[in-house]
């Protein structure tokens, strides 16, 4: 697990909850988000375009919006940093071998 420093990571109990689950916390370095750059653009889009955007009565609700969100955020929505692919899209062309992506293929 990677994380920044926030105290609700660094506290005792979450660290032994993760120490008690054969769970490996790692910290990015202060300051520096590009160390986490894809969680923090979630986070950053995530409240703007489902909590913001949406009047909630019950958490099931944000939970099922979410649910829905996940797949236009990962297969549709394209972003400007990884050349206006969708997430998904850029793993995919970053697994393939690179003579399949130069031949068209894929």
């Amino acid at each position: 697990m990677r994380s920044d420093n926030g105290p609700e990571f660094r506290s005792h109990v979450m660290q032994a909850w993760a120490k008690s689950n054969d769970i490996e916390w790692q910290f990015t370095q202060p300051g520096c988000l590009a160390q986490n750059a894809y969680i923090e653009r979630f986070n950053g889009t995530f409240p703007v375009e489902v909590l913001d955007a949406c009047q909630f009565e019950h958490l099931d609700q944000v939970r099922a919006i979410g649910e829905q969100w996940i797949p236009v955020y990962t297969e549709q929505r394209t972003l400007s940093a990884i050349g206006h692919l969708p997430p998904m899209e850029f793993k995919r062309q970053r697994q393939l071998p690179k003579s399949l992506l130069s031949s068209g293929i894929g």
